[in-house]
């Protein structure tokens, strides 16, 4: 067996136009001690058979194909089959910089780091980026677990940058008893709190070496729907972890982000979606739990907190008031 130092995990969906470009993308890696995993997760275009073709060029890639279940249950699968020291992940509309794993490889192995985080760089479906140059003289920042999960509440872009898998090199140790939540659309944000709380060493390279495409008629990019409610409840999973584990500044933070995000996606659902009582009295539910928490937060002013009650008692009520407050 084929001892390897990165394995490289890639959900394959519906890609057969972008995936070649990302396949190349890594296989051009001036890092070359790598198995690249092509999960095809029942794509229904030609992505699979592109897969197949690319696999018969390299022999450090591994195609595995599978009903679809959703980019979870390909990472899942990924890291089943995985060999390396250290996990990657890529989407598979995306690209990376020519020399990503060469760097984050370097800094994990140099600063003995569980995970190395770089910055990314959105690219517009039709624009061309050379991947192949990079500024060497980046900051480098270290963090431990808990400084660097106090960044993610810093600004939207750190949120993002510290919650994604694609932008990241994990030691494989720390997914010992960590899977992507299967069935969530956004399964990224149910293990990445844990993934960084597991970790006693974060190094952040401020260099943008992931190319995250934007484009029309991807999954993060669609109308509002159902599936989207999967974040609130992926952010209440997380404010119950960091309670358990009575970290209390973390708590409060994943607790205030929780409540922002449950009443602009409760009311948005309200408007926007047809026949949802059902699935709004489930996503309450969540809310009532929450509110002795919320009533001790140390954060909100006392007419949120007023707010939080009312809403318990009577969402159509808070919605009221909340109106007469706007106007």
């Amino acid at each position: 067996m084929m001892e390897v130092k990165i394995s490289i995990i890639v959900p394959v969906y519906n890609t057969e136009r972008l995936l070649p470009r990302c396949i190349n993308s890594i296989l051009s890696q001036s890092f070359r001690d790598f198995e690249l995993i092509l999960v095809n997760d029942g794509s229904t275009d030609k992505s699979g058979e592109i897969c197949d073709c690319f696999s018969k060029r390299d022999r450090r890639i591994i195609v595995i194909h599978k009903e679809n279940g959703g980019s979870s249950t390909a990472r899942n699968t990924g890291l089943v089959v995985a060999k390396g020291d250290y996990i990657g992940f890529v989407d598979s509309d995306d690209y990376i910089n020519k020399y990503m794993y060469e760097i984050l490889y370097k800094n994990a192995t140099n600063y003995f780091s569980d995970i190395v985080i770089c910055s990314y760089e959105d690219i517009y479906d039709d624009q061309y980026c050379t991947s192949y140059k990079f500024e060497d003289n980046k900051e480098v920042q270290h963090f431990n677990n808990i400084d660097a999960l106090k960044q993610m509440y810093m600004s939207k872009t750190k949120y993002i940058t510290y919650v994604v898998p694609w932008n990241k090199l994990y030691k494989r140790n720390l997914f010992g008893g960590i899977k992507y939540e299967v069935g969530n659309m956004y399964d990224d944000e149910t293990v990445a709190h844990k993934l960084l709380y597991n970790s006693h060493k974060i190094t952040f390279i401020n260099s943008n070496l992931y190319y995250y495409v934007q484009r029309k008629g991807s999954q993060m990019n669609s109308p509002f729907h159902i599936k989207k409610l999967d974040k609130v409840y992926a952010l209440k999973n997380r404010e119950i972890y960091f309670r358990k584990m009575k970290v209390a500044e973390l708590h409060q933070k994943a607790l205030k982000h929780y409540m922002e995000m449950f009443f602009w996606n409760y009311f948005l659902a309200r408007s926007k979606l047809k026949n949802i009582e059902t699935e709004l009295i489930k996503l309450k539910r969540t809310f009532d739990e929450s509110l002795i928490h919320l009533l001790r937060h140390r954060g909100l002013s006392l007419k949120q907190k007023l707010m939080c009650v009312l809403f318990c008692l009577s969402p159509p009520l808070y919605e009221f008031m909340r109106d007469i407050k706007s106007k």
